[in-house]
């Protein structure tokens, strides 16, 4: 089994390199390697190490070992595994055993779906470390957002989209985490990714194509990550964080209202009961 999973993951690299293409692995095999890896560490009671996709590297240090191995020899086949890692152009690291860290809304993670190998994991009793190279991760993202007139800044950690005069941004490490926790592939997850980053810039278009309708009177216009909305004679300047959208639109848009209308009371009879419809951004 160790020599099969060996052959898997030397040709997913070759592959990858010779043809220069993206990572394509689906993340059932994600599952099925670390899976693999796993059996691997508990059947040889030793630090063990493999590449679950192009630019993903784990260690694993199974319980067993952990508590019989001597200190020195621990040692010296982690200083092993670690030398087995390649270098990386935007290196991140992150241990499993250390989830709840990140606090991270997550469909399902390892605590699931590695079944009791999850569960020493969660433990602190077995130890994983992951190695991710997120320069991966950016090309991927690059390849989801490709003709979608979205420019992308990838800063480690906070990475910013640009549609037009809106900007959004994310954690790219939180969105490394999630892709490791829950076992998915670069692929996956930057599809993920690329999909609510887009539904967010669209909301945030269609809020301010409404308000610019609903208070046609007034002057508005989009600076940075805010709506600016200059009554008319410049009696009223009003900012409003189009961020706020992220969590609740529904919300945000009737707390705008009511800012708004608190501002220009003349404004209320004319557009009372036209908001809610309107908050389905």
């Amino acid at each position: 089994m160790a020599a099969s999973m060996q052959e898997s993951f030397g040709r997913d690299m070759s592959e990858s390199a010779s043809s220069g293409r993206l990572p394509r692995t689906a993340s059932a095999q994600i599952r099925e390697r670390w899976m693999s890896l796993l059996d691997l560490s508990y059947a040889t009671r030793r630090v063990t190490h493999a590449m679950i996709e192009t630019g993903v590297h784990a260690i694993v240090a199974p319980a067993s070992c952990l508590q019989g191995a001597k200190h020195e020899a621990l040692e010296a086949d982690l200083l092993m595994a670690f030398r087995q890692v390649p270098e990386m152009a935007r290196p991140a690291r992150l241990s499993l055993e250390k989830i709840a860290l990140y606090e991270l809304p997550l469909a399902e993670d390892f605590r699931g779906w590695m079944g009791a190998y999850g569960a020493d994991i969660a433990a602190g009793k077995t130890n994983a470390a992951v190695f991710v190279d997120l320069a991966y991760l950016e090309a991927s993202l690059l390849d989801q957002l490709h003709g979608s007139e979205v420019l992308m800044d990838f800063n480690v950690p906070m990475a910013l989209f640009r549609r037009g005069n809106l900007v959004d941004h994310a954690n790219v490490l939180a969105v490394a985490a999630a892709m490791v926790f829950e076992g998915r592939s670069f692929a996956d997850a930057a599809a993920r990714f690329a999909r609510e980053t887009l539904d967010r810039l669209e909301t945030y278009a269609q809020a301010f194509w409404k308000l610019t309708r609903l208070y046609a009177d007034c002057q508005w216009k989009i600076v940075n990550d805010t709506f600016l909305m200059e009554a008319p004679e410049g009696s009223v300047l009003l900012a409003l964080h189009y961020g706020e959208l992220r969590n609740n639109p529904q919300r945000t848009i009737e707390d705008w209202r009511l800012q708004i209308e608190s501002l220009l009371p003349e404004a209320a009879p004319e557009t009372r009961g036209r908001f809610p419809e309107a908050s389905a951004a």
